[in-house]
């Protein structure tokens, strides 16, 4: 009896314990939104209103304040995001998360992002720009709080400290951006494979450039998938958010009813936890505007101002070529290159690894850049392969270009600071008070011998197509105050400037033209009506093949069935069965067209590059093209018998799921959408969702996934914030939403207050109205230490 005692007062104990300890982190980790706190650095009070989802409005009697003031908030609410970033951006993961990470490091230095990033950050301090005050205040503010405050629960779990922020991190973060733009590691091994096993027609049909060119390679013998596979599983291996996609317009006053400029974007990134952008409105006698920051960057990519506004979509230019090196027969550590026997670079990398001893290795480069095909070092290529990026040739003004957009006065000096982004490729969105609207494509892009040849790998012992140059700013696409009033983007092929039609890995045509279709119908349009736009659910893909696929199952036995199908609308609604049959039979027709000729290996690749989405349409309605036979079988198939055995299939695999009672069947059951954080899968309640969404790729609401054979198509990326502003009424009328809120803290009630609201399509003010934000109870105090 008294063992049991003494084993009661010790669990009693125990539970105690653990509850005050859990009471303490909760206590000591959750930010407070009122009150007084010290910041060292400050000159003079700091006043910050946090309005009703956590949006600071920092109040400062100067930049430097303000900006120091911006970098405390970021670590308050964003710290392990900011962290993970630039060990991201660093190649260090391995630090975070150990030796698992150790193949995803030595990947993002041979990549180059580390290097690049501090040569950037040393060049960067040397020029002395006038942005540097402010990024050094910037930094001080994130390492005060870091200095006198708890570390985030993250690092608590993983038993780490926080090591204190300096320049080369803000690069590593925004290189790290750049990197996560181009789909070219993935999408130029899988079509060089392509084009070494099939002939030139089945390219073709696929609706990319492609031909035999002077030194484009040509036969290679089934060798390069294997650098495909090994890319994806290192970069899904990451669990960080990619910049994959994004919608914009600008509509001038000739087509709204007010008569003034409305802005729209929703760029479109993975979906993770904590949201990509953080949100500010930062007001000092120098200047005030309105943000969406990366956290770890102190100036914003979007931003908005009474006079000003921007925002961006990807360009998906193509900004990586790949060349394959001639190694000399007796020593290994030379190339070919035009004619001469050259030795390769070698750059020793050491690794710090969390709870093991270092790990080094070598970074092997030519003329053309570092041998990416080292990171196959249990299965290598008999080929070495090795990359040249333009964003890691050439120095880096990001830091001094953004902070242009936040200081600009007139078009022609936004334009001016768009210009000297040289990578990654973007396209900048712009609009303002005095009626203009535009659009540049930004960055370097590569003088090629010819446009079509650029994704697949080339002979890099011949020197011939070597990067030689780049085009002048004025030849990058642009469009400014144009004759049919508005400016949009959406990932689309650019039209040629020139004569030029530039290389890229665009997406379909489908958001672009359901754009211009809503745009075109109407001069009177208001915000109601983007908000409405920004949540159009139809599909121009499926509007275009619809009658194609009915067709070919005009004869089916299911006719009730048909006669529903007759009547969809192509919208994606959440709450429709329609959309869920017409999503798995179009990908259906698609896997049992390609994937006995592309091949099991290769297939789960392919079907995530772009040239899968472009290739669709164009294919489905092609009814001659040889992808439709199967080669498997000694009859020849054709795009009837492909569409009714894909359409069999369909019904056959959501029946076996969903039941037989298709009527029952809703898109959303299967569409859903999970914010995933970096450690969620060990510490599962810091994730958000499952939400049932509506939307699909490649419609205006692009919430996006990679088509699977499995009941579930969950969402992996799409808009990163819907925004909306109105330059009738800036500070009252423009419109936003997060994916899930502003803060990255667990604790903080701004952890996940969005979440619902942006799958059901709502939006929030993006408050800049100076009487309603000083009406806030939540104001916090930075005061300096004395």
């Amino acid at each position: 009896m008294k063992f049991l005692k003494i084993l009661g007062i010790l669990f009693l104990l125990i539970i105690v314990t653990i509850t005050s300890y859990a009471f303490y982190i909760k206590t000591s980790l959750t930010p407070s939104y009122s009150g007084e706190e010290r910041l060292s650095g400050l000159s003079e009070n700091a006043d910050v209103y946090f309005t009703e989802f956590g949006i600071p409005h920092i109040y400062a009697n100067n930049q430097i304040d303000a900006y120091r003031s911006l970098g405390y908030l970021h670590a308050r609410e964003r710290l392990w995001q900011m962290d993970l970033m630039r060990h991201v951006g660093s190649g260090r993961l391995s630090e975070l998360f150990g030796p698992d990470m150790i193949q995803v490091d030595k990947y993002l230095r041979t990549m180059g992002l580390s290097s690049y990033s501090k040569e950037s950050a040393e060049v960067y301090v040397k020029r002395n720009h006038e942005s540097l005050p402010l990024v050094d205040a910037y930094i001080d503010g994130i390492n005060e709080y870091i200095a006198n405050n708890s570390k985030p629960l993250e690092h608590t779990i993983l038993g780490l400290d926080v090591e204190p922020f300096e320049v080369q991190n803000i690069f590593e973060t925004l290189t790290y951006m750049a990197f996560s733009f181009s789909n070219a590691q993935i999408t130029d091994p899988v079509l060089t494979e392509l084009a070494t096993k099939l002939d030139t027609v089945y390219l073709q049909d696929l609706n990319i450039y492609h031909y035999e060119g002077e030194s484009t390679l040509k036969s290679f013998d089934n060798r390069y998938a294997k650098q495909a596979v090994k890319t994806l599983a290192i970069l899904d291996r990451m669990n960080i958010p990619e910049f994959i996609g994004s919608n914009s317009w600008v509509l001038s006053g000739d087509k709204t009813k007010s008569g003034k400029v409305i802005l729209s974007n929703d760029p479109h990134i993975a979906f993770s936890q904590p949201s990509v952008w953080y949100e500010s409105h930062i007001i000092s006698p120098e200047n005030e505007y309105y943000g969406y920051h990366i956290p770890g960057a102190p100036f914003p990519l979007l931003m908005h101002s009474e006079k000003q506004a921007t925002g961006l979509t990807m360009f998906e230019n193509d900004d990586m070529d790949f060349y394959v090196e001639e190694i000399h027969p007796e020593d290994s550590t030379l190339y070919m290159h035009n004619g001469e026997w050259k030795a390769i670079d070698l750059q020793k990398e050491t690794i710090k690894v969390k709870g093991e001893d270092t790990v080094s290795f070598n970074i092997r480069s030519t003329v053309h850049g570092p041998i990416v095909s080292d990171i196959l070092q249990d299965e290598p290529l008999d080929d070495i392969v090795s990359m040249y990026w333009v964003t890691a040739n050439f120095p880096s003004y990001m830091i001094e270009s953004v902070y242009g957009f936040v200081t600009s006065n007139s078009i022609g000096e936004l334009e001016s600071a768009a210009s000297r982004i040289h990578g990654p490729g973007l396209n900048i969105m712009y609009g303002d008070s005095a009626g203009n609207v535009a659009w540049w494509a930004v960055g370097k892009l590569m003088t090629r011998k010819d446009e079509r040849t650029s994704k697949t790998f080339y002979d890099g012992s011949t020197g011939y197509d070597d990067p030689v140059s780049t085009y002048e700013f004025d030849k990058n696409p642009h469009a400014i105050n144009p004759p049919w009033g508005y400016v949009h983007s959406a990932n689309n092929q650019p039209d040629t400037v020139d004569g030029v039609l530039y290389s890229g890995y665009y997406l379909p045509d489908d958001r672009a033209q359901r754009i211009a279709e809503i745009l075109d119908q109407s001069n009177n349009i208001t915000v109601d009506d983007v908000k409405v736009m920004l949540l159009d659910d139809k599909s121009m893909k499926h509007e275009a093949i619809k009658g194609i696929l009915l067709h070919a199952i005009k004869d089916t036995e299911r006719g009730d069935l048909l006669r529903e199908l007759i009547q969809w609308k192509c919208d994606f609604s959440k709450n429709d069965f329609r959309p869920l049959i017409f999503q798995k039979w179009s990908n259906e027709i698609l896997r049992i067209a390609l994937k006995d000729e592309i091949g099991d290996e290769l297939w789960p690749i392919y079907k995530k590059t772009h040239t899968y989405k472009v290739s669709a349409e164009h294919l489905i309605k092609n009814r001659n093209t040889p992808w439709w036979d199967d080669v498997t079988t000694e009859g020849k198939e054709t795009r009837t018998d492909i569409i009714q055995k894909a359409f069999e299939v369909t019904i056959a695999e959501l029946s076996k799921v969903w039941g037989d009672d298709y009527t029952q069947w809703k898109w959303g059951d299967s569409h859903k959408l999970n914010h995933k954080h970096a450690m969620g899968d060990v510490v599962g309640f810091l994730n958000v969702g499952k939400f049932s969404a509506s939307g699909a790729n490649e419609v205006l609401n692009n919430m996006g996934y990679t088509y699977e054979e499995s009941p579930e198509q969950i969402i992996l990326f799409g808009p990163s914030t819907r925004r909306i502003v109105d330059f009738a009424d800036v500070r009252n009328n423009s419109w936003s939403i997060l994916p899930t809120g502003q803060s990255g803290n667990y604790f903080s009630p701004y952890y996940d207050d969005q979440a619902e609201m942006f799958v059901q399509g709502e939006f929030r003010k993006m408050e800049m109205n100076h009487d309603q934000i000083k009406q806030s109870q939540n104001k916090l105090v930075l005061k300096p230490i004395d």
